[in-house]
């Protein structure tokens, strides 16, 4: 009796593992990995450049605009350059009036060229505006 319950313990273990080690690599548990190139986007900052190699990620954090009444509206990017694998949002941190939290954007570096990473919002009714823009060279 506690042979079968030990045999069932290291199956079920086992299966655990395999199930986290799946998920992972499809960005479930995981964001990347160390080689992740992480930029905070603040408004009306002049970013500098961001330079990658192919197969590397760049997340980009942008606060949300939402305290002005603005929606994000889209991103812009040469998409030979650089992949949109996953965009999420990130929940206020403070809990403060005017905190909306942040989005994440996780692109993957495709091959070799510059692109700006354009992010833009808009109100309601109006025409998109831009909010953000980072540089990025793949090398």
């Amino acid at each position: 009796m506690q042979n079968a319950s030990f045999l069932f313990r290291v199956r079920f273990l086992t299966l655990l593992v395999l199930a986290m080690l799946f998920c992972n690599g499809c960005g479930m548990f995981g964001l990347g990995g160390p080689g992740d190139v992480v930029e905070q986007l603040g408004y009306g900052d002049e970013p500098a450049r961001v330079t990658l190699e192919p197969g590397e990620t760049l997340r980009l954090v942008v606060r949300d605009p939402g305290d002005g009444g603005y929606v994000f509206s889209g991103t812009v990017f040469d998409p030979k350059v650089l992949d949109l694998i996953k965009v999420y949002d990130e929940d206020p941190e403070t809990g403060m009036l005017g905190d909306f939290g942040a989005r994440h954007f996780i692109f993957r570096a495709l091959r070799g060229g510059e692109t700006d990473v354009v992010i833009k919002i808009e109100r309601p009714g109006q025409t998109p505006e831009e909010y953000q823009r980072q540089p990025v060279t793949v090398e």
